[in-house]
């Protein structure tokens, strides 16, 4: 059974009539981190620079891996990056619910720190992190594995506008040699995908369980090959019987020149049957 009669895809409440969902409240927590980091870069606060993610070991740097998606100085371009991470978070909760929402969020916020953090203390290089752009470009690529299809402004479909999406950004960041930033988020819009997939499948009564399918993912699959269709039997040659060689043509030829002598009249029972015996032969031999 479909798990969107759930609860979970119920708001919680209502404000002034509008519906208070979990994308609702993350998208003003983003609205209200534009504001303070603004606030924070026109001081030149150092605090700017500890909310956002820096691989050490100290505590504020691993608390700074939870800040660091609400951190980000406004541009031209972020009401429209707002308008997008609500729509897309909402098409998700709306359909999946609450807790696939927050398993997807925490994928996405987590697995970026964890690569910048392997990057920092396993070769020696690597950068902060900031803002919510792969948290945004992950929901796309949710969003476009959920409604593969639907159309964007009734224009293009999402599976396109997200692999167009992707190309771009990846370009921007090869024009800039961020290999990092492109590597990151070529396995966040990985990571996402197949967590939508399994999620998609687990709303279902018959879905498969996760760890089966990652080792089917890594199992070999068996190679098809075309057999050609095997060539029709020949039939069994009939055995082609001579029945002359029951009857040595020299019996023949004596009981043909008995007859000649002595007429039919002086063949034998024995006789008689052989002589036609070797007539009926000779018929089937004709009509070979």
């Amino acid at each position: 059974m479909a798990r969107y009669l759930s609860r979970e895809t119920q708001p919680y409440g209502k404000w002034n009539g509008i519906p208070i969902y979990l994308t609702t409240l993350i998208t003003v927590a983003f609205v209200v981190g534009l504001f303070v980091s603004a606030i924070l870069a026109s001081a030149r606060s150092p605090l700017l620079s500890a909310l956002t993610f820096t691989p050490d070991c100290s505590w504020a740097g691993w608390l700074s891996a939870l800040s660091y998606p609400f951190i980000e100085v406004p541009t031209f371009f972020t009401p429209l990056g707002i308008i997008c991470f609500y729509g897309w978070a909402m098409g998700i909760e709306s359909h999946l619910g609450r807790g696939p929402l927050i398993r997807l969020l925490s994928i996405l916020t987590f697995l970026p720190v964890a690569f910048v953090s392997v990057l920092w203390f396993g070769f020696g290089f690597g950068s902060g992190l900031a803002g919510n752009f792969l948290i945004t470009a992950g929901l796309l690529v949710a969003f476009a594995t959920l409604y593969p299809n639907a159309e964007w402004f009734g224009w293009i479909p999402f599976k396109w506008l997200a692999f167009a999406c992707i190309v771009c950004g990846s370009l921007m960041m090869i024009a800039s040699r961020d290999w990092v930033g492109v590597a990151g988020l070529w396995i966040v819009c990985f990571a996402s995908f197949f967590y939508m997939r399994h999620a998609v499948e687990q709303d279902y009564d018959d879905h498969v369980p996760l760890a089966t399918r990652i080792r089917t993912w890594f199992r070999s699959k068996p190679k098809l090959r075309v057999v050609p269709r095997p060539a029709p039997a020949p039939a069994p040659r009939q055995k082609i019987v001579n029945d002359f060689d029951d009857e040595p043509d020299s019996d023949v030829d004596a009981l043909l020149d008995k007859i000649a002598k002595s007429g039919l009249a002086s063949l034998s029972r024995e006789d008689r049957a052989k002589l036609e015996k070797a007539r009926e032969a000779l018929l089937k031999k004709e009509q070979r």
